[in-house]
């Protein structure tokens, strides 16, 4: 097979002019004209506002490619889109080969009779997404109603494309157009692998593994399929017809090593090779064994040489269920990732597009975040409904990471069309994405969408067609996308959406089925407490806001604006009364400081104190509940959000705070009847013992009183180890000016836990005296009294060890720094910019 990548350097112009620009494929419109300095940078101030005049027009993109006789002498001559985004004609010179209307789809066009010997023009026009979704919207035989946004465009749901390209409650609106993932001119006379999908049975140590091979055959023939990985190979003659062909074959693996989640061991990876071969002779070797059906099997058996095709993949070996056993005594049931036996607690955060400039993504990108994502102790990521399938380098490298996904289909926020088709095209980029991304161990789950049915039990439950809106939703979440699922990949749940409580319309909102989706909090503004009144089985969102650092926001707001109330800092705040929602959470709970930057800070402090009181009840609570996935662990644009990373990857506050307390084991505090209990839950697969501390300090360095208890707590569970009485500790000292630090010394770490009595405005805090000293690239911090939140930041690119933490009274803590890249003098450097803040320093 001969292949023409198309990839790489384009023209690009809007369709009512003349002038040409340099355009990169793969890429988007914005990020070109941004390129060729013909708009300005969509991020900055209200820019954003004055280029919606790019989603409205229509756009050329050209190209020419040289073709040889020797290609156009093939059998089979495809011009293969794996992603156009959205509603395009693709024409070879002059003629229309092709036209798309789905982003999430991947095309292949029959170019044989477009294509000359020579030097061919591609063209790709790309016609206005906003007019489109406006106008099929407007001309549809009812009203689908969907979700709007502060800045958005009309339509977004009549349209296969990113959701948030039309604005969303965290991101810009910036419905670009582009040829998005890889474009190739393919020419061949024999069979051609178009995927491949693996099921695995894990009954003995052995692993029974069944390839299933599409294939595209230019003629109806017998070809050779071979597959290999590890210590097993097969071969085996077929017939095929011409056309899409499906063949499977099996194979035996003697006891690969297994993968597994983050945090509870490795992640193997073995590469899986098939061949289609249409020229050779299936000739067994002296150790092959001919099976019943004809084929042949053995660890000597090879892949042919110069093969018709090839295909390699990395797969690994895992038995993976969602187990869901109903509850004795009630309707309830669980909801537990369980691999290769082992109950997982799934510990994440919910993923958006790395960029709302999809040109700018790269496979570095995905890196960073997804190491800071297990640098965090996470094992699962949900990638959400209103995006797009990630590109392959995304999955491959949570397989490489032992990161679950969770993997919604892109579906969010709002009701959608159920006509023919729309569900044709539904189906066909069901089927399209479930076959690029079977094979990767990371994938755990797939889930219909984002809060559609929760929108037709709330926000459109007053639509004017209710019932006709309910039929399409079960047409087209449960026939449509389940039934094809269903036939591509038995191997895994199909969940019809988050959240629900499964099968059928049974309530979204029910905690003791499914998953639930928890704002309260945020949106209703009830106290952080009240997440510790709700039981669930699995959480796939809730979250908090914060503002990303002064840095991230002095980028794109001139300083006059870097308050939280001025219009260009609320353009860059997309939840209507976001802002005002963190400034009333900080007065009730802290001092509001008088600069901007110890706003900044708290916003922060403040947004880790609400996701650790939720995370570390809900771990408390296992094994009733098995799953926290918090909204969100990354930005688009530089946003006040829910993130926990900032635009350009450096930590919020959070993401520290999620690393301490999705480590496999936590220590934490809960107040009771008889005092504040003392828990300890376990995610590792062995018991632990040791000894629990509990010290009753002032905020000044008196230790008033302290009680020990050798405790315990079995693999994989959670237990209150015990209890103390608070007025026994502090007797005698206000609960303004006192504390507990718990620590809990095990066999190879200690864990540490505080508990305070009152909101931090009240707590009587002293100004400590801090020592610092920098060596290489570690930061010894002392204090003579307790310095809460202590926050390191440096202007160097690179990370600290641990961030926002608390000092007791004359604890020594060595922190380390470790850089983005290889810095000289790094010593000097931290020394001469290091700067430390704390609670007390912000008023």
């Amino acid at each position: 097979m001969r292949v023409e990548s198309l990839n790489g350097s384009w023209k690009l112009r809007q369709s009512e002019t003349d002038d040409w620009f340099d355009a990169s494929v793969p890429g988007g419109v914005y990020t070109d004209l941004l390129n060729a300095g013909e708009i300005p940078d969509p991020y900055y101030a209200d820019n954003e506002l004055d280029i919606q005049w790019v989603g409205k027009s229509d756009w050329v993109y050209r190209r020419t490619v040289t073709i040889d006789e020797g290609f156009l002498n093939e059998d089979r001559i495809r011009l293969r889109c794996a992603g156009l985004d959205t509603v395009a004609t693709v024409r070879i010179n002059g003629e229309v080969v092709g036209e798309s209307a789905n982003m999430h789809r991947e095309y292949e066009f029959d170019v044989e009779n477009a294509l000359t010997s020579g030097e061919n023009q591609v063209e790709i026009t790309f016609h206005s997404p906003v007019e489109y979704s406006t106008r099929h919207s407007e001309n549809y035989e009812y009203q689908v109603p969907t979700l709007r946004y502060p800045v958005d465009q009309p339509g977004r749901n009549f349209i296969r494309k990113a959701q948030c390209h039309y604005g969303w409650d965290w991101g810009p609106c910036l419905p670009t157009v582009g040829i998005w993932r890889d474009i190739e001119l393919l020419a061949y006379s024999e069979p051609r692998i178009e995927y491949t999908k693996t099921a695995q049975n894990h009954e003995t140590n052995n692993v029974e593994l069944d390839v299933t091979v599409g294939l595209d055959a230019p003629s109806g023939d017998e070809v050779l399929i071979a597959a290999e990985v590890a210590d097993a190979a097969t071969r085996e003659v077929v017939d095929v017809v011409e056309g899409h062909n499906e063949v499977t074959v099996a194979l035996e693996v003697s006891d690969p090593d297994l993968w597994w989640p983050n945090g509870y061991g490795d992640q193997p990876l073995y590469d899986l090779t098939v061949a289609v071969d249409a020229e050779s002779v299936l000739k067994p070797s002296d150790t092959d064994t001919v099976t019943a059906d004809g084929g042949v099997t053995g660890a000597k058996s090879s892949i042919p040489e110069d093969p018709s095709h090839e295909r390699s993949t990395r797969i690994g070996f895992r038995d993976l269920e969602l187990v869901r056993e109903p509850d004795q005594g009630d309707d309830g049931e669980s909801f537990t990732f369980e691999v290769n036996g082992v109950p997982i607690f799934a510990k994440g955060a919910n993923w958006i597009p790395a960029d709302a400039l999809y040109g700018r993504i790269t496979r570095d990108r995905y890196d960073s975040l997804l190491d800071s994502a297990v640098d965090a102790n996470m094992n699962m990521i949900r990638v959400w409904g209103g995006g797009y399938y990630e590109r392959d380098g995304f999955y491959e490298a949570c397989d490489e990471r032992g990161l679950l996904v969770w993997q919604d289909f892109m579906f969010a926020c709002a009701l959608y069309p159920s006509d023919e088709e729309y569900l044709e095209s539904v189906e066909s980029e069901v089927r399209d994405q479930v076959r690029r991304l079977a094979d990767h161990p990371s994938i755990a789950l797939w889930c219909g969408n984002n809060e559609v049915e929760m929108g037709l039990e709330s926000w459109f439950d007053d639509a004017d067609e209710l019932e006709r809106l309910k039929q399409g939703y079960e047409t087209l979440f449960y026939d449509v996308i389940g039934g094809a699922v269903a036939e591509e990949d038995d191997t895994r749940t199909y969940w019809p959406g988050s959240p629900s409580s499964g099968t059928g319309m049974q309530d979204p909102y029910q905690t003791n089925k499914g998953d639930i989706h928890y704002w309260d909090v945020w949106h209703d503004g009830a106290d952080f407490e009240e997440y510790e009144t709700v039981d669930p089985r699995f959480v796939s969102e809730f979250g908090y806001q914060s503002f990303p650092s002064v840095d991230a926001l002095s980028s794109v707001l001139p300083d006059d604006e870097l308050n939280p109330t001025a219009p260009l800092m609320e353009h860059h705040q997309r939840n209507e009364g976001g802002n005002r929602t963190i400034l009333q959470r900080m007065a009730a709970s802290f001092r509001i400081p008088f600069s901007f930057e110890n706003f900044v800070y708290l916003s922060q402090v403040q947004q880790g104190l609400a996701m650790k009181v939720a995370i570390e009840h809900w771990r408390r609570l296992k094994p009733e509940c098995m799953g926290t996935l918090y909204w969100q662990l990354n930005d688009l644009w530089p946003c006040a959000s829910w993130s926990s990373i900032e635009y350009g990857g450096n930590w919020k506050a959070l993401q520290h705070v999620s690393r301490r307390i999705y480590a496999p084991v936590l220590l934490s505090t809960r107040t009771g009847d008889d005092g504040v209990e003392i828990w300890l839950t376990n995610d590792e697969r062995e018991s632990l013992s040791g000894e629990v501390t509990v010290e009753a300090y002032t905020f000044d360095g008196e230790l008033v009183d302290e009680v020990g208890k050798s405790v315990s707590v079995e693999a994989l569970e959670s237990d209150c180890v015990t209890t103390v009485n608070v007025d026994q500790l502090i007797d005698g000292v206000s609960r303004e000016e006192a504390f507990l630090s718990v620590k809990f010394d095990g066999s190879d770490e200690t864990y540490p836990a505080f508990e305070f009595f009152e909101e931090y405005k009240h707590l009587e805090l002293p100004e400590p005296d801090i020592d610092i000293d920098v060596d290489k690239n570690e930061v010894t911090i002392q204090t003579d009294a307790a310095a809460l939140f202590v926050e390191f930041d440096v202007p160097i690119d690179g990370r600290f060890s641990d961030n926002y933490f608390h000092l007791t009274p004359d604890e020594e803590r060595t922190i380390t720094f470790d850089p983005t890249e290889s810095i000289e003098e790094l010593e000097q450097r931290l020394t001469e910019s290091l700067s430390v803040n704390h609670l007390r320093k912000t008023y």
